[in-house]
């Protein structure tokens, strides 16, 4: 199935449909040393689909600016209207902060895009998660992206 071009020049195919097991609560990823002003001390977080959990290409776009929420995690600013739109990434995404800006990398280790970068994510609105400290009104399921062996 063809991919969504990421701005980060990789193509998405993969998202995650179906539902997560009752058993197990979502992920959150973190990192070290950012300070916000809604939460001192606390690394950005991410909501992460599980490692074993299905994905399947979605082929919507979110356009927009990658920021930190006032909750201190990573979404997008959509650029229709400027809302503010959680964000899904697949199993062993991470958010780290470098230079003072937090800086999301891929499952294989790779910048994907940087605080304050206009992205272009491929994948599809999501009402899962909902329960998530990160998640807002808005939630979009962003395709996993490989990166080049």
């Amino acid at each position: 199935m063809a991919g969504v071009l990421l701005s980060a020049g990789v193509t998405g195919c993969g998202s995650l449909t179906g539902e997560p097991p009752v058993d197990r609560a979502p992920e959150t990823a973190a990192s070290q040393g950012r300070t916000t002003a809604g939460s001192p001390g606390a690394p950005p977080r991410m909501i992460l689909r599980g490692k074993d959990e299905p994905t399947a290409g979605l082929l919507g776009l979110l356009p927009g600016t990658l920021v930190v929420t006032d909750k201190n995690c990573v979404a997008v600013r959509s650029g229709t209207g400027g809302k503010i739109v959680a964000l899904n990434w697949g199993h062993g995404w991470t958010a780290r902060i470098e230079n003072g800006k937090a800086v999301v990398h891929d499952a294989h280790g790779k910048v994907f895009a940087k605080e304050g970068d206009e992205v272009s994510l491929g994948g599809g609105a999501s009402d899962r998660f909902t329960d998530h400290p990160c998640a807002e009104e808005s939630m979009f399921a962003v395709n996993d992206a490989p990166t080049d062996k």
